[in-house]
């Protein structure tokens, strides 16, 4: 249960800054940021105010991390790596009591740890933590700068040359239907992905590849693939039908049937390696997790 809710009754009027600071023994900028993610309730209602005061019962929501047993797989005074496994969501959705990476960052690192760069719930694989904001300011400006070298590894259905993908990608307003689809527009920002073929399997008809993203799109990898008629195995959101993929985000279709309909009972994406310079020393940090078909 990441997010727990605590009430107090409060008999007496006091500075709602605070009240948060002292109870939970955090700074000022924490408290306000607090209120200012409606985390902070007065009398059943979301109290914004925070220059206000709070009288009565007051609840605060606040993220508390569990131990999932995930260490990390390397890490300095300024940052860690984490291998995510796959179906782990990287951050929490809104105030939901679901666990994600994030539990297992802050529990290892302590409340001052964020995550750099994000993968899909689908995607396994390597994903950078910062241990204080100082870093995360740092490193999350490297990945906007394209100072850090991202790479996958995927099996994709077919066999696949060598190839260099470019399109525009245009993200969906996610609250309409199929809204969580990226898709190639040429309103969209321009995308490009490098593939690498490791090797082909003719028995199966399957290939094993290496994807650079060059550039950061949400499912970039998944939609260039499906694109270019060589999705990767597993896929449930891209160049499949409507419905089956409705029934995906429903949670209709299990892994068994998943396995059936498209190859896997999993998303077959796993972020492979980071490659960047940090305080003039060059990282190179490979997952060790395997991606097993």
């Amino acid at each position: 249960m990441p997010f727990i809710k605590e009430k107090f009754y409060l008999k007496e009027s006091i500075k709602a800054i605070l009240f948060l600071q002292n109870t939970l023994n955090i700074d000022l900028k924490t408290a306000q940021k607090m209120i200012d993610k409606r985390r902070v309730e007065l009398n059943n209602e979301i109290f914004s105010n925070k220059a206000g005061k709070l009288e009565g019962e007051v609840s605060i929501s606040r993220f508390v991390p569990q131990d999932l047993g995930l260490k990390p797989l390397f890490q300095t005074k300024d940052f860690a790596i984490f291998d995510k496994p796959p179906k782990l969501l990287t951050h929490p959705k809104g105030r939901f009591q679901h666990i994600s990476l994030l539990d297992s960052v802050r529990f290892e690192l302590g409340n001052s740890a964020n995550i750099v760069n994000r993968l899909d719930s689908e995607t396994s694989g390597i994903v950078l933590a910062s241990k204080h904001k100082q870093s995360e300011i740092k490193l999350k400006t490297m990945f906007e700068n394209k100072e850090i070298q991202k790479e996958y590894l995927a099996y994709v259905f077919g066999k696949i040359k060598d190839c260099k993908i470019e399109s525009k990608i245009k993200e969906q307003d996610k609250r309409k239907d199929l809204g969580i689809r990226s898709k190639i527009s040429t309103n969209g920002k321009y995308s490009i992905t490098t593939i690498k073929l490791i090797f082909y399997d003719s028995k199966k008809n399957i290939s094993l590849i290496k994807a650079i993203p060059l550039t950061g799109r949400t499912h970039q990898i998944r939609l260039h693939l499906s694109h270019i008629g060589h999705s990767i195995l597993g896929e449930c959101l891209y160049g499949i039908d409507d419905n089956l993929a409705r029934d995906f985000l429903d949670g209709k279709i299990k892994e068994d049937e998943r396995e059936k309909l498209f190859g896997a009972s999993r998303l077959m994406l796993h972020s492979n390696r980071l490659i960047f310079n940090y305080n003039e020393t060059k990282f190179n940090i490979v997952s060790k997790a395997k991606l097993n078909i």
